[in-house]
């Protein structure tokens, strides 16, 4: 009986023991998770760990190197014994979108939601690839989904280090363009590829009348009629305009709404935030809930001190959810995509005021660099900018 006291004794003090330790661990974990993914849908920390008598198994993924290392380095401040099996997703695989616009999706597979778009040109951190012909990617703004690898290019590190540095052109027409086989065709066999607003090719390789000879990111060569395009390190480094932005968002009304559009052809509210932004060099978080967490906030009582190109949040009274977002314009009129890209006023007293709770607003302009607002000039993955 003694002997089975003690061996109870001792199960009770080492089940203690394991206990404590797990929760010493799942500290560690929460506390790293807050600092360097605090947001599923930009960062990747999926940590798995076993317990036994003699070490901390510690295995899973994520897409952060500093958090892998903020977990190892306090686990050594804790004098914890650990085989640290954890994988590192990969910063120097790419790939680069190949048609003029491709869907990301929450899960791999067509027939999952689509959470966001990407246009032609636009470069992606590869984070996995699956073996069903998708791929886990990161897009320019942070955000984490899946592509089907036929909608990408893949590029090496030393490949994107030479694009960085190339002449490119970006597509400025507020319109769909089409890219041609020849200088001087405009036959639709003859087409190449549709480009929207934001595409990105190299070039011009040769100038011919009125088009330029371009290279797209499969290595197909086709002709783009002058005015529809600009230089892209001039263009991404054009100064703020509210016009612009404006000018953007009004050149889609009457556009379709779609969950997860974030080009000109069809788009839902966040992203005629981020296609009206980025024509002005400006890239936006994805998701209203997002970007209604950057800039500098403006209360919706004070409605009457918002500028043109402020973004609007709409969402629940009462919880203060986000669930929509517009872009100001004046005398209380905003433009958004709700059901189709439409025009509307905050304004309670105009005859197209809308009864969707407002919460609040924030101001983008001035805000240029901090969290969640970057120039496409200072973004690493457009440019080879000096750390």
């Amino acid at each position: 009986m003694k002997t089975n006291r003690i061996l109870l004794a001792l199960s009770i003090v080492l089940f203690a023991a394991t206990s404590l330790a797990q929760t010493g661990i799942e500290k560690v974990i929460d506390d790293v998770r807050k600092t360097y993914a605090p947001d599923k849908r930009q960062a990747i920390l999926d940590i798995n760990y076993k317990q036994t008598e003699g070490a901390l198994f510690l295995s899973g993924s994520t897409s952060e190197q500093a958090a892998h290392d903020a977990i190892i380095s306090r686990l050594d401040e804790l004098g914890v014994a650990y085989e640290d099996n954890i994988v590192i997703m990969p910063s120097d695989q790419w790939g680069m979108v190949n048609m003029s616009v491709a869907h990301v999706r929450s899960k791999a597979g067509h027939d999952e939601e689509m959470s966001t778009e990407l246009v032609l040109g636009s470069p992606v951190r590869i984070l996995e690839r699956l073996d069903n012909g998708w791929s886990r990617i990161q897009c320019p703004d942070g955000y984490i989904g899946y592509m089907i690898n036929g909608s990408m290019t893949k590029k090496t590190e030393a490949e994107m280090e030479k694009w960085r540095k190339s002449s490119r052109m970006i597509v400025t027409s507020l319109t769909q363009i089409y890219a041609y086989k020849d200088a001087d065709s405009r036959s639709c066999r003859d087409v190449v590829t549709d480009l929207v607003n934001g595409c990105i090719v190299e070039g011009p390789l040769q100038l011919v009348g009125t088009r330029s000879q371009v290279l797209l990111p499969d290595g197909r060569k086709a002709w783009v009629d002058n005015d529809d395009i600009a230089d892209f390190s001039q263009w991404a480094s054009q100064p703020f305009s509210s016009r612009q932005i404006l000018d953007m968002a009004y050149s889609m009304m009457g556009a379709p709404y779609l969950w997860g559009g974030t080009s000109t052809k069809m788009l839902d509210c966040s992203g005629l935030a981020k296609v009206s932004y980025f024509s002005n060099g400006i890239i936006l978080m994805r998701d209203a809930s997002q970007q209604a967490t950057t800039g500098t906030r403006i209360e919706a009582a004070n409605w009457r001190s918002c500028q043109a190109g402020d973004l609007l949040f709409f969402g629940n009274a009462k919880t203060k959810r986000v669930t929509h977002v517009a872009i100001y314009d004046e005398n209380g009129f905003y433009v958004h995509s709700s059901g189709k890209v439409r025009h509307n006023s905050v304004d309670s007293k105009s005859d197209e005021y809308l009864s969707t709770p407002f919460l609040h607003a924030v101001r983008i302009a001035g805000n240029e660099g901090t969290r969640g607002i970057t120039r496409v000039e200072s973004h690493p993955w457009y440019f080879n900018i000096d750390k």
